[in-house]
């Protein structure tokens, strides 16, 4: 019984943990980026909640885009921050989070 709730509990955690990840698209990379280049890069992307990762630098930055042109640095949670992580795992570079 036990053995079988562990699988079912196991299952259901990895299946959750994937769709969270696919459910993240905004996502754009810009590698070795100043703080300005990487809100432009924002301001192009189209989505609300728009994730700026640099794999040169090993950061993560999350914008609010509510207009154009109008990007707003503001804070990851760390469930955020993980899913990045879990989504670039085969690149072997561990990302952390830039504080606005």
């Amino acid at each position: 019984m036990k053995k079988i709730s562990s699988a079912v509990l196991l299952s259901a955690g990895i299946l959750f943990s994937t769709a969270s990840i696919a459910s993240m698209n905004g996502i754009v990379e810009c590698n070795d980026c100043s703080q300005t280049r990487s809100q432009l890069t924002a301001n192009e992307f189209k989505g609300e909640n728009v994730f700026v990762v640099d794999f040169v630098n090993r950061t993560a930055q999350k914008y609010i885009v509510e207009g154009k042109d109008t990007a707003q640095l503001t804070s990851m949670t760390l469930g955020e921050l993980n899913r990045i992580n879990q989504k670039y795992d085969y690149r072997k570079a561990h990302l952390r989070a830039v504080k606005p």
